[in-house]
């Protein structure tokens, strides 16, 4: 193991890392049984998107562990998923067929894959100021908090606007009791607190009766063949799309979403893993995404991306390669224990999620207020990384205004050449 992933170097323990990665499979489970959801309704068969799911999620994280021998998880995106499902098949737009959406997943993925492997990968890395990256890590600390308070209920969508949720509810209840004991474990300075803490809340729930115990432990899969290597590359152009240019358009949207949603959370994660906001070997988790996504559409999912939920694993220590590989086991055996992964509800989760929250969102005190033309850019990336629901959108409008208060400003010589492109390149991925 030491040899494999250089624990000492590190500053960990086959221990911390075994129970790091057993944490952030637990906090992401949830997508074995939500992907197949959202994707059956593209006309997918859910037992064989389940397995997909499995696989996609296996593989990504055993090819961070290798190339990068960072903690970090991978998965079948939320929000990737609903665009597969609701806008590639869904829309009177594309109307594509599920195996056509998975041969456009697998031609944005290759194109991932090839700007992971030139310089432009690291040039783009290079790019981001270090002050939008502080900006980047808090917006994401209230992305995933937010994510967590959605899943359990406490805040719900009323008419297109947030609302507290009813804290009446047994979801919320036991939501709220999760915090607490986390909350608690970890002023206590008790070891692995975000673990147990979801195991106190799924304790909770079954003594009183919000989570129902399987009537099963081993479930054998189901059929992988109904999905596996469907890809249908036949017909992808469509002239109600604007023929070549909007599947070019379409392409180059698939592509952005994913590189950046994966370099945003890289750049947030890297704040806790003691290497600096972002993590030197962040660009060969960028190529085991890239390959990821690949191997993921030829299982029969959609993309798949770096999880912001491995800063859970990171928070209960994890630091190498090895968290990632623990949990890539957890999803294959997942494969036959389903029912006990089912135990791990959304309200489980929820407490590491938002505590992981608070811990990324600390970084807001490295940003620069002091100067308008760093704050500018800083606060629309912390604001709309969790209100627009997407780190992608958080991070083009704080390139977009920290280009333009540079260029206006006197402080021209801090904008890079490339920093400059990004900024058009994030223009154009919102016009398109």
């Amino acid at each position: 193991m030491e040899k494999l992933f250089h624990l000492a170097e590190n500053g960990t323990t086959v221990r911390r890392e075994v129970s790091a990665g057993v944490t952030t499979f637990f906090a992401m489970a949830y997508i074995i049984f939500v992907n197949p959801v959202f994707l059956s309704a593209a006309g997918m068969d859910p037992a064989g998107v389940m397995i997909a799911t499995c696989l996609g999620a296996a593989a990504g994280s055993v090819l961070c562990a290798v190339i990068s021998n960072l903690p970090y998880a991978m998965a079948p995106g939320m929000g990737l998923n609903t665009f597969f499902a609701f806008t590639l098949c869904g829309s009177a737009m594309y109307a594509y067929r599920w195996q056509q959406a998975l041969a456009l997943t697998f031609i944005a993925g290759g194109l991932f894959l090839l700007i992971t492997l030139t310089p432009l990968r690291d040039r783009i890395i290079a790019a981001v100021p270090a002050n939008l990256q502080h900006a980047i890590a808090a917006g994401i600390g209230l992305f995933i908090a937010l994510i967590g308070l959605l899943n359990a209920g406490l805040i719900v969508m009323t008419d297109g606007f947030p609302a507290l949720g009813d804290l009446r509810s047994p979801q919320a209840l036991l939501t709220v009791f999760g915090v607490a004991v986390t909350a608690v474990l970890m002023v206590l300075k008790v070891p692995a607190p975000l673990l147990l803490g979801m195991a106190a809340t799924v304790a909770a729930g079954l003594l009183s009766g919000q989570v129902q115990p399987p009537e099963k432990i081993v479930s054998l899969p189901g059929a992988l063949s109904e999905v596996f290597c469907k890809l249908d590359f036949h017909g992808l152009v469509r002239g109600g799309a604007g023929g070549v240019v909007g599947l070019a358009a379409l392409l180059f949207s698939m592509t952005m979403v994913d590189m950046f949603d994966t370099l945003g959370f890289l750049i947030g994660a890297g704040s806790q893993t003691g290497e600096g906001t972002l993590s030197p070997r962040a660009g060969e988790v960028l190529t085991a995404d890239a390959l990821a996504t690949v191997l993921g559409a030829v299982c029969g999912t959609s993309t798949v991306t770096t999880y912001a939920e491995s800063a859970a694993g990171v928070s209960a220590g994890g630091r190498t390669g090895l968290t990632s590989l623990v949990t890539a086991a957890g999803f294959l055996l997942a494969l036959f224990f389903s029912p006990l992964a089912e135990l791990f509800t959304a309200a489980a989760a929820a407490p590491a999620l938002i505590m992981v929250g608070m811990f990324l969102t600390a970084d807001v005190r490295k940003v620069d207020f002091s100067r308008t033309d760093e704050a500018i850019p800083a606060f629309l990336t912390i604001l709309l990384i969790p209100l627009s629901y997407s780190i992608t959108t958080g991070i083009g409008a704080g390139f977009i205004a920290w280009a333009v208060c540079k260029a206006v400003g006197r402080s021209r010589r801090e904008l890079s050449p490339m920093a400059a492109v990004l900024a058009g390149v994030f223009a154009l991925y919102f016009i398109l």
